[in-house]
């Protein structure tokens, strides 16, 4: 064991149901895939929207970089929701499973991963950062479900490659970044002892 792979306060007297590892280390993959998805959504815009060269030649490769985003970005949603737990047992609404099958439930997936992440949040500190999280959150539900709807009620069309859609994406994604370091940095590098809860 190191010094991340131990349970502390009420989740030390429980057992090690869950233990506190080390946030840095996804949050970093994360942020570079988003960064690149991010950066990917700036070539497209400047190029011509559905014009650009990277869109006629390369939307297998941007699919495969959109997936790679979502693992990398659940991977670290996961691991700082079981942190929380440490940090906070007890004071969650949800169980970290849903950290992952929050996203994918019809309808609640809208508001759920929201609340989750404000509930991690508040884990790691005051709740200063909630307009920070809220307008990530808004910017998503735009570039993801609120896009899609209105690109097939309202425009009766499925071409995702506008200028409007990739500057959404390059919003959603600074704003992600921004919130994947925020989260990381309210964790400490260790279970430190004012964390015990006892």
């Amino acid at each position: 064991m190191n010094q991340y792979n131990v349970p502390v306060g009420e989740a030390a007297l429980r057992g090690p149901r869950y233990l506190f590892r080390n946030p840095a280390g996804p949050a970093v993959v994360a942020q570079a895939f988003i960064g690149t998805s991010g950066l990917v959504d700036l070539y497209v815009i400047l190029t011509g929207g559905a014009d650009s060269p990277l869109v006629r030649e390369g939307l297998a490769w941007i699919g495969v970089l959109q997936v790679t985003c979502w693992i990398t970005f659940l991977f670290w949603f996961h691991r700082v929701r079981c942190n929380a737990e440490v940090l906070a047992p007890g004071s969650h609404r949800y169980a970290p499973a849903f950290a992952v099958g929050a996203w994918i439930i019809p309808l609640a997936m809208w508001w759920l991963p929201r609340r989750i992440t404000l509930d991690i949040r508040r884990a790691g500190g005051a709740p200063r950062d909630t307009l920070l999280i809220n307008a990530w959150w808004f910017v998503w539900l735009c570039d993801g479900p609120l896009s899609v709807a209105v690109h097939h009620l309202v425009l009766h069309h499925t071409d995702f490659h506008t200028p409007m859609d990739h500057g959404t994406g390059l919003l959603c994604s600074i704003l992600a970044i921004a919130v994947v370091r925020r989260v990381t940095a309210d964790q400490p590098a260790g279970p430190l002892p004012y964390f015990n809860m006892t």
